[in-house]
């Protein structure tokens, strides 16, 4: 099973571990296993359309590396417009996001949010449907993805999250 499936799985028990009262402890490291579950998904995506086969796994683990957070937010984002940067437009053959690929990228804004409030507001209590209701937006996305993966404008998106701020246009 891959790390991001594994993530995927690890949310959903975190969300459900304590059956009557959950501890907060769990209900965080389930919203953190959201994201990262569609974290390393993209960035799995990402590496393989740039170094395919088994003898480059290696390079492939070390590029996973040089993947930003804050680069892939700022590349989600503006899948989430209607005005697509130029830098990015040129992948997208003036045809409009496809609307999986919208919400694959709202997801990610949206969870990569509540990872951080998980990680770093102590202020903030979750709850078990809150906590669920982000590991099913994770595995909607997953769904999502499925559909547009291997697309020209999926193609733009990965890179994007990659190089978006090396980008010229």
């Amino acid at each position: 099973m891959s790390l991001h499936a594994e993530l995927l799985k690890q949310a959903h028990f975190l969300a459900r571990k304590e059956p009557k009262k959950p501890i907060q402890a769990s209900l965080r490291r389930s919203v953190s296993a959201s994201y990262y579950a569609l974290f390393h998904l993209l960035v799995d995506d990402a590496t393989r359309l740039m170094l395919s086969g088994n003898v480059r796994r290696p390079l492939r683990d070390s590029l996973a590396r040089a993947f930003r957070h804050s680069a892939m937010k700022q590349t989600a984002v503006a899948f989430t417009r209607t005005s697509i940067p130029p830098k990015l437009a040129a992948g997208l053959n003036r045809e409009p996001v496809q609307q999986e690929l919208v919400d694959v990228a709202t997801a990610f804004v949206q969870l990569q949010e509540a990872r951080h409030d998980a990680d770093y507001n102590r202020a903030l209590r979750f709850t078990r449907r809150e906590t669920l209701d982000l590991a099913d937006l994770a595995d909607q996305a997953f769904r999502d993805w499925s559909q547009v993966r291997g697309s020209l404008q999926a193609d733009t998106f990965l890179t994007g999250l990659l190089a978006y701020r090396q980008m010229q246009g």
